[in-house]
């Protein structure tokens, strides 16, 4: 293909970007034309509310995605024209309410990270109420070359999504799931039927998730995990010590336990 033909071909790719919110319209008309056509209970008022409603939908959506495209100062530029100074006033405050809440959420992570690297402990009870903590759970054996991967290691043999409730410390449980990556050998040591019989948690059970210590005086759950050690859990007042360890912390989609690149 010559370099005539290759410019020809680009000018005509540049058409059709152009005018795809246009063909997307056209045939988002002819599609619910057709719906009400084929509706032989549909009489010609149906008809015509659709012609007459489907072009102001639409046209809403073509709208969005040419303001799109346009710069951010002519896209303020336009909003401030449309908008008198107080709607523009309760915009510009929503939306400032938004990156605020995002960026709060954001530095609730650091900090949990920043003090499981400083202390190498995670107090459960620093996790904000609503947010989702997945824990990854592995053998002993495995667990301390997991704690390098990540997320990313395929020997994971229990993962733990959980959100955290009202009480600080206290989550409910979203799923528990065996060898969630396919790639733990499974032994006898642990195996699907030992985590189905005594381990699985099923959903929207109440947790503490924790640490138990024994004492001169009996066990005690403090609510902290470490990296690389065991992971136990008080259930309705009732200790249960784990079988695993934990080798990954999610909060959200960060990694708490693997240092940020």
């Amino acid at each position: 293909m010559g370099k005539a033909q290759d410019g020809e071909l680009a000018g005509l790719r540049s058409e059709l970007e152009q005018v795809r919110p246009y063909l997307e319209l056209a045939r988002a008309i002819r599609q619910e034309v057709d719906r009400v056509a084929d509706d032989t209970s549909a009489g010609v008022d149906a008809l015509a509310q659709v012609i007459d409603d489907l072009p102001r939908r639409e046209r809403l959506r073509v709208a969005r995605a040419v303001f799109d495209r346009l710069p951010p100062q002519r896209q303020w530029e336009i909003i401030a024209g449309a908008l008198g100074d107080e709607e523009l006033a309760s915009l510009l405050e929503a939306e400032r309410a938004a990156r605020l809440d995002e960026i709060r959420r954001a530095a609730a992570v650091r900090a949990v990270a920043d003090e499981i690297r400083a202390e190498h402990r995670l107090d459960t009870r620093d996790i904000a109420t609503s947010a989702l903590l997945t824990l990854g759970l592995f053998r002993e054996t495995d667990v301390r070359a997991a704690l390098a991967r990540g997320q990313a290691s395929s020997v994971c043999a229990r993962r733990l999504v959980l959100r955290a409730e009202g009480e600080p410390g206290t989550f409910q449980v979203i799923e528990d799931v065996f060898n969630p990556r396919g790639g733990y050998f499974v032994t006898a040591e642990y195996d699907e039927g030992t985590w189905r019989a005594n381990d699985r948690l099923r959903g929207h059970t109440i947790v503490r998730v924790g640490s138990i210590t024994t004492h001169r005086d009996g066990p005690v759950f403090e609510p902290v995990v470490y990296p690389g050690g065991r992971v136990d859990f008080e259930i309705g007042g009732r200790l249960q010590e784990g079988r695993l360890h934990l080798g990954f912390a999610m909060l959200g989609d960060h990694d708490l336990l693997v240092p940020s690149q």
